[in-house]
């Protein structure tokens, strides 16, 4: 999910078609470098509450930044992880 637009129809789209297919996932935000630091938990809290309507979803937001490498550590720990299930 672009951190800059948060959840966008084609977002939900996709979101609705994994819940469908019973496929777990999690958002990303990628490029919050791009919107600041004061601006990222608001946009986390956007993105849980609207994942929060759908079943599939895990309901922790990860907030990247390929640019900066910010919460990229983090997502690999969680993807790490999850492959060891």
């Amino acid at each position: 999910v672009d951190a800059r637009h948060g959840l966008k129809p084609g977002d939900e789209e996709i979101m609705t078609l994994l819940d469908g297919a019973a496929v777990s996932y999690q958002a990303v935000l990628t490029k919050s470098d791009k919107i600041g630091v004061l601006a990222v938990p608001k946009v986390i809290e956007g993105v849980v509450k609207g994942i929060a309507r759908h079943p599939a979803a895990f309901p922790e937001v990860l907030a990247t930044s390929a640019e900066k490498g910010s919460g990229i550590p983090e997502l690999r720990a969680t993807i790490a992880k999850l492959l060891k299930q």
